[in-house]
Protein backbone atom coordinates (compact mmCIF):
# COMPACT_ATOMS: atom_id res chain seq x y z
CA UNK A 1 0.00 0.00 0.00
CA UNK A 2 1.57 3.14 -1.46
CA UNK A 3 1.29 5.65 1.68
CA UNK A 4 2.93 8.76 0.17
CA UNK A 5 0.30 10.13 -2.42
CA UNK A 6 1.62 12.85 -4.97
CA UNK A 7 -1.22 15.35 -5.58
CA UNK A 8 -0.05 17.31 -9.26
CA UNK A 9 -3.04 19.26 -10.86
CA UNK A 10 -0.81 20.50 -13.61
CA UNK A 11 -3.99 23.00 -14.03
CA UNK A 12 -3.00 24.82 -10.72
CA UNK A 13 -0.03 26.02 -9.71
CA UNK A 14 -0.99 24.90 -5.93
CA UNK A 15 0.42 21.62 -5.40
CA UNK A 16 0.44 19.17 -2.87
CA UNK A 17 2.45 16.37 -1.37
CA UNK A 18 0.59 14.18 1.32
CA UNK A 19 2.93 12.11 3.22
CA UNK A 20 1.05 9.33 5.38
CA UNK A 21 3.91 7.62 6.20
CA UNK A 22 6.24 7.26 9.18
CA UNK A 23 9.42 8.41 7.14
CA UNK A 24 10.14 11.58 5.42
CA UNK A 25 10.91 11.25 1.45
CA UNK A 26 12.82 13.95 -0.68
CA UNK A 27 10.71 14.91 -3.59
CA UNK A 28 12.30 15.85 -6.59
CA UNK A 29 10.08 17.00 -9.44
CA UNK A 30 11.86 17.02 -12.60
CA UNK A 31 12.41 20.32 -14.79
CA UNK A 32 10.10 22.72 -12.50
CA UNK A 33 11.57 24.93 -9.98
CA UNK A 34 9.10 25.52 -6.39
CA UNK A 35 8.63 26.87 -3.55
CA UNK A 36 7.51 24.91 -0.54
CA UNK A 37 4.81 27.43 1.27
CA UNK A 38 3.96 25.41 4.28
CA UNK A 39 3.63 22.00 5.45
CA UNK A 40 0.75 21.08 7.34
CA UNK A 41 -0.21 18.56 10.03
CA UNK A 42 -2.09 16.13 7.58
CA UNK A 43 -5.10 15.56 10.33
CA UNK A 44 -5.93 19.28 10.30
CA UNK A 45 -5.18 19.98 6.78
CA UNK A 46 -7.98 16.85 5.42
CA UNK A 47 -10.23 18.55 7.76
CA UNK A 48 -10.28 21.73 6.93
CA UNK A 49 -8.83 21.91 3.39
CA UNK A 50 -11.22 23.80 1.03
CA UNK A 51 -8.96 23.47 -2.10
CA UNK A 52 -8.12 27.48 -1.66
CA UNK A 53 -5.18 28.40 -0.21
CA UNK A 54 -5.20 26.60 3.99
CA UNK A 55 -3.85 29.63 5.46
CA UNK A 56 -7.52 31.33 4.51
CA UNK A 57 -9.39 28.77 5.89
CA UNK A 58 -7.41 29.05 9.64
CA UNK A 59 -5.38 26.05 8.83
CA UNK A 60 -1.89 27.01 10.71
CA UNK A 61 0.85 25.66 9.13
CA UNK A 62 3.96 23.15 11.36
CA UNK A 63 6.62 24.63 9.44
CA UNK A 64 5.60 27.99 7.00
CA UNK A 65 7.80 29.13 4.60
CA UNK A 66 12.02 29.59 5.52
CA UNK A 67 14.18 31.85 4.61
CA UNK A 68 16.38 29.50 2.94
CA UNK A 69 13.34 27.65 1.07
CA UNK A 70 13.11 29.90 -2.30
CA UNK A 71 12.77 28.44 -5.72
CA UNK A 72 14.18 24.57 -5.55
CA UNK A 73 13.66 21.38 -7.36
CA UNK A 74 13.47 18.64 -4.44
CA UNK A 75 11.51 19.26 -1.24
CA UNK A 76 11.16 16.87 1.91
CA UNK A 77 8.03 15.33 2.73
CA UNK A 78 8.09 15.04 6.27
CA UNK A 79 5.99 12.07 7.65
CA UNK A 80 2.48 12.68 8.48
CA UNK A 81 2.60 16.30 6.43
CA UNK A 82 1.10 18.05 3.71
CA UNK A 83 3.94 19.79 1.69
CA UNK A 84 2.32 22.47 -0.17
CA UNK A 85 4.09 23.98 -2.88
CA UNK A 86 3.59 27.00 -5.83
CA UNK A 87 4.86 25.10 -9.06
CA UNK A 88 5.56 26.93 -12.29
CA UNK A 89 5.16 24.51 -15.17
CA UNK A 90 6.92 26.37 -18.22
CA UNK A 91 8.06 23.35 -20.54
CA UNK A 92 6.04 21.45 -22.32
CA UNK A 93 7.16 17.19 -22.46
CA UNK A 94 6.97 14.49 -20.85
CA UNK A 95 8.77 14.51 -17.26
CA UNK A 96 8.56 12.93 -13.43
CA UNK A 97 8.81 13.43 -10.45
CA UNK A 98 9.82 10.89 -7.51
CA UNK A 99 11.28 10.12 -3.82
CA UNK A 100 15.64 10.73 -4.35
CA UNK A 101 15.60 8.10 -2.00
CA UNK A 102 17.02 5.05 -4.78
CA UNK A 103 14.93 1.98 -2.85
CA UNK A 104 11.70 4.40 -2.78
CA UNK A 105 12.45 5.11 -6.45
CA UNK A 106 13.19 1.71 -7.51
CA UNK A 107 9.54 0.49 -5.86
CA UNK A 108 7.20 2.80 -7.62
CA UNK A 109 7.86 5.88 -6.05
CA UNK A 110 8.35 7.53 -9.31
CA UNK A 111 4.80 9.23 -10.45
CA UNK A 112 5.34 10.40 -14.80
CA UNK A 113 3.54 13.86 -15.49
CA UNK A 114 2.93 15.55 -18.97
CA UNK A 115 2.81 19.06 -19.41
CA UNK A 116 1.50 20.30 -22.84
CA UNK A 117 -1.55 19.05 -25.52
CA UNK A 118 -2.01 15.71 -25.32
CA UNK A 119 -0.74 14.17 -28.50
CA UNK A 120 1.53 17.03 -29.54
CA UNK A 121 3.57 17.56 -26.08
CA UNK A 122 1.93 14.46 -24.50
CA UNK A 123 1.33 10.77 -25.56
CA UNK A 124 -2.24 10.78 -26.44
Amino acid sequence: MQLLLFCLCIASNLQHLWNWTPDAHPIHIHLVRFQVLGRFDIFGFEKYYNGKNPLTTGVKPVMGYLPYEYMKDTAIAYPNTVTQLWVTFDRPGLYVLHCHILSHEDNEMMLPYCIGKPGVDCPA
